[in-house]
């Protein structure tokens, strides 16, 4: 599978856009995901109005449970 492509959107205010392109055995594609740092330092991931806010120290738990998840993780 090809990566996904990543727009940086405005660096001054650390975005970047993460489109989900269309996967043939999968459907059509997933809405782009916004991923932005706030002014408190939060990760925020915003997709179709909804927000998840993810405090930077569980980013590599988060990181580490998605490739496990996703198959990517496996030995």
């Amino acid at each position: 599978m090809a990566k996904p492509t990543v727009s940086h959107t405005m660096t001054s205010a650390q975005q970047a856009v993460i489109w989900q392109p269309y996967i043939e055995d999968r459907g059509p594609g997933e809405p782009a995901i916004l991923v932005e740092s706030d002014a408190s330092g939060l990760l925020v991931l915003t997709q179709e109005g909804r927000h998840v806010l993810i405090q930077p120290e569980t980013l590599p738990a988060l990181v580490k449970e998605l490739k496990r998840l996703s198959g990517e993780g496996k030995a």
